[in-house]
């Protein structure tokens, strides 16, 4: 591309590009800044003090006890909950390629839990799940089973990951869909004809083809379970307990509850960091699709 192309082209995206890159990079400088400091919630900013790496520090320590266990619990949630939306979104996807008759209904119904706002989402579920007055439990007790306290400290954690998977399975199946539909079915029906069976045309010569956007659909659904925050805190606030305060949980309980808007920043800044790590690695992931 020529100078003269190259000036024209920032000259274009310049007017758009410029606020978008100063709503994006702002409130996170702001962000770092605060993470070095020691400003807590009900003080003025005048009072605040830079403290440098101390609230980092702090959190890697183990001094704050909160914030290891949250860590390595929102590592865990959306670990499971990847591995669960991409299985069921694998599945529905193979089900949807198949030309049904009421595709486009069927489609229709699978997205709709995608146009849920994730903390009406977390609201619903909670209703849903309620011990004494939950549809789950009134099914439960129409077959013989005795009802489930859903939302107590043995079964928190699994309704959260339940609710991640229905919230998010729909993008992964529609992702994977695409590939489907982007692979020749030509070789797939040679094999058959040579007499394979469909589960191992399947998994011998669609499934290597389907794996970048496996790839790329599982870091996309990462993102999103690392940095869920809606449906948890409407559907158990973090609790019982800190059950499944994951980590962007304990960044607001440690901003609003404790008022130490310092130690949160660096929390937050965590976050960010493994955010970022996971959206490179679906850039890469991308950028080697195309070269391929």
């Amino acid at each position: 591309m020529s100078q003269r192309k190259t000036a024209t082209f920032w000259l274009w995206i310049a007017p758009s590009a410029f606020p978008l890159g100063l709503l994006g990079t702002l409130p996170v400088l702001l962000l770092a800044y605060i993470s070095l400091t020691s400003f807590e919630l009900g003080y003025a900013w005048s009072d605040h003090r830079f403290v440098g790496l101390a609230n980092y520090t702090r959190l890697f320590s183990g001094r704050e006890v909160e914030f290891w266990p949250a860590l390595w619990l929102s590592l865990f949630v959306t670990i499971v909950s990847v591995a669960l939306k991409t299985a069921l979104g694998l599945g529905v996807a193979v089900i949807l390629n198949k030309k049904l008759r009421f595709e486009y209904l069927a489609t229709s119904l699978i997205i709709l839990p995608m146009a849920v706002n994730p903390a009406i989402a977390g609201l619903m579920w909670k209703l849903m799940l309620s011990y004494d007055f939950g549809i789950v439990n009134a099914w439960l007790g129409a077959v013989g089973i005795p009802k489930v306290v859903w939302l107590g400290q043995a079964w928190a954690l699994f309704s959260v990951i339940v609710v991640l998977v229905w919230m998010h399975f729909p993008l992964s199946a529609l992702m994977i869909l695409a590939g489907l539909r982007n692979i020749e079915s030509e070789p797939q029906q040679a094999a058959l004809m040579d007499g394979c069976t469909p589960r191992q045309a399947f998994w011998l010569i669609v499934a290597p083809q389907l794996l970048p956007v496996l790839l790329s659909s599982s870091v996309f659904q990462a993102i999103l379970a690392f940095q869920a925050f809606g449906p948890i805190f409407t559907l158990t606030g973090g609790g019982p307990g800190d059950a499944t305060t994951i980590l962007p949980l304990y960044v607001y309980k440690t901003a609003f509850n404790v008022g130490s808007m310092g130690l949160a920043a660096a929390a937050a800044m965590v976050l960010i960091a493994v955010t970022s790590l996971l959206s490179a690695a679906m850039l890469m992931i991308g950028g080697r699709r195309q070269r391929s």
